[in-house]
């Protein structure tokens, strides 16, 4: 009986500290943290929905279990490997890939198609982990300036979204993903692979490619090759 009492007065404590008190620094700091995790994951299915919703009917996408499990399994060794996790492929013979926030990455056929080895394949999906990791696609949402946008929209029930809005919002960061910060992903990508150093060089030979076929093509939109070679070549993994 006093053993109850006593829980019983700890929780009248607590309920008065907690009025005095409302919110303590560290319960507040990690309630951020997950209300900041939970709504990158919202904004991440979102733009998911949207983006199928209107590429499908053009070019064939599907979801790869096998990449997926890879992605999974590489995100193990990452700070965030609770995300959720999906690798779709766009059959598209156009060398791209495209993170979204919460885990959720879209890769092309021509991108694998660089990908002729096993480190290589897992340099791809481990920088897009890293992306994840660094919160680079939520930054990018909102320097875009959508994050209000589409939050506002997850707000409302489904049959009451304004399309348009998150069309709109969409097309904004498809536009941008040229900004998100390639260099420390591929950098700090190599951490997550079996050996990083064969990663490295192997990923260099790739991104090589790119610079000969895609480049020429696409300087725009691939503006940062040549400085990811260097940086990857510079990168001394003994020290």
């Amino acid at each position: 009986m006093r053993k109850i009492l006593f829980v019983i007065a700890m929780i009248f404590c607590a309920v008065n500290l907690s009025a005095m008190n409302p919110v303590a620094p560290v319960f507040k700091y990690f309630s951020s943290l997950l209300d900041e995790t939970r709504a990158e994951l919202l904004v991440g299915e979102l733009m998911r929905k949207e983006f199928l919703a209107n590429v499908s009917n053009n070019v064939k996408v599907e979801l790869s279990p096998s990449l997926t499990k890879q992605m999974k399994k590489l995100s193990l060794n990452s700070g965030r490997k609770n995300l959720n996790y999906e690798v779709y492929v766009i059959n598209s013979d156009i060398p791209d890939e495209i993170p979204f926030p919460g885990g959720i990455l879209f890769i092309t056929k021509g991108l694998l198609s660089y990908a002729k080895t096993s480190e290589q394949l897992d340099f791809i999906l481990a920088r897009n982990i890293m992306h994840m990791v660094l919160k680079n696609p939520m930054r990018l949402v909102k320097r875009v300036g959508n994050y209000p946008v589409l939050l506002n929209q997850l707000k409302l029930p489904e049959e009451k979204r304004e399309k348009h809005k998150i069309l709109i919002a969409l097309r904004d960061y498809l536009g941008n993903t040229g900004k998100l910060e390639h260099i420390s992903a591929d950098e700090q990508a190599l951490a997550l692979t079996d050996d990083p150093e064969k990663t490295r060089k192997a990923a260099i030979d790739m991104i090589s490619q790119f610079s000969v076929s895609v480049w020429p093509v696409m300087p725009l939109e691939t503006v940062d090759i040549p400085d990811r070679i260097n940086k990857l070549k510079e990168l001394n993994l003994t020290r």
